[in-house]
């Protein structure tokens, strides 16, 4: 773990063309990898555009890392609508995909198709996600039907954990894996363009790759995933709940954040800031004149009686 990445960022990504759906299936028979990464708001997607990731995911994570519920089940689908419209203003280069929330889309198929309509038509996005196969892949074949892309998402699904057992990793039985690949068929069938895989035994991830035709993407399901996606939050540490074995800390933001702020806390209470070279002059005339007419006007006496 190190506080300060040793990788360059990349100098000139103005000549990039925007991600798109073919490109992200070109780069899978290439072999070359996906890079996806979720993002909240307009600073974090400027970040994201600025490292030059493929992919930007507004997941229903930001529940937690942003909004500060204790789980991705109870955020609402106008807050994040109101999320990926914030990402949407940052992003010119990756692909924007939203997460449906839970209870958003799993009723009917016509409630899937609004919902899914809304995130393109108000937030901007290229797709969106959901999770689970069964009927989810239903679900995710009217929103193909009805002209919007969509991710699939298998493996731990954390809207539905507590039916899972809890946060913990699937497939890790003949039987369990299985699941996990015809959930993963069930979505390609239905018409997805790309799958996470999330907590997932990586000789699973391995194994499926070479049947799936649309690539796949892991978060803790091993290198052989046809890229990767980690939470904003997570791998910056900026968060400061629990954070999953498959997440690698690239810095700790959080920390340099509580130091800055405690040192500019210091510097009021002490009367170091704000100095003079943060602050604007008048010219000493101007001020002499205004320094007059205050001294002549009443206005700002307190008026008789008043306490």
């Amino acid at each position: 773990m190190s506080a300060t990445p040793q990788t360059p960022v990349p100098k000139d990504l103005s000549g990039r063309m925007p991600v798109t759906l073919p490109r992200l299936a070109e780069k899978k028979r290439l072999g070359e990898p996906i890079v996806m990464l979720t993002a909240y708001d307009y600073p974090s997607a400027q970040v994201a555009e600025s490292a030059g990731v493929d992919v930007v995911l507004v997941g229903d994570s930001g529940a937690m890392t942003v909004l500060g519920y204790p789980s991705t089940v109870p955020v609402s689908v106008e807050e994040m609508l109101m999320l990926c419209s914030a990402v949407r203003r940052g992003l010119t280069t990756p692909l924007l995909v939203g997460d449906l929330p839970f209870g958003s889309y799993e009723s009917s198929d016509e409630q899937a198709v609004r919902t899914a309509h809304r995130f393109v038509k108000e937030a901007g996005c290229d797709a969106v996600k959901l999770e689970r196969g069964g009927t989810s892949a239903q679900r995710a074949r009217a929103i193909v039907e009805s002209g919007v892309a969509v991710m699939g998402h298998v493996g731990l699904t954390p809207q539905t954990a507590t039916a899972l057992g809890g946060h913990r990793a699937q497939g890790r039985t003949a039987e369990r894996a299985l699941q996990v690949a015809r959930d993963a068929f069930a979505l390609q069938d239905a018409g997805c363009f790309s799958i996470v895989f999330e907590a997932v035994p990586a000789a699973v991830a391995e194994e499926l790759m070479g049947h799936l035709d649309v690539p796949g993407i892991g978060i803790g399901a091993g290198p052989a995933t046809d890229g990767q996606v980690l939470v904003f939050h997570d791998l910056l540490g900026i968060y400061d709940g629990h954070v999953p074995r498959f997440v690698k800390r690239y810095a700790e933001v959080r920390a340099q954040m509580v130091a800055g702020v405690a040192e500019y806390a210091a510097d009021v209470r002490a009367g170091a800031f704000p100095g003079p070279e943060h602050g604007y002059t008048i010219d000493p005339d101007e001020l002499a004149r205004f320094q007059a007419h205050l001294r002549e006007t009443t206005w700002h006496q307190p008026s008789a009686g008043r306490l």
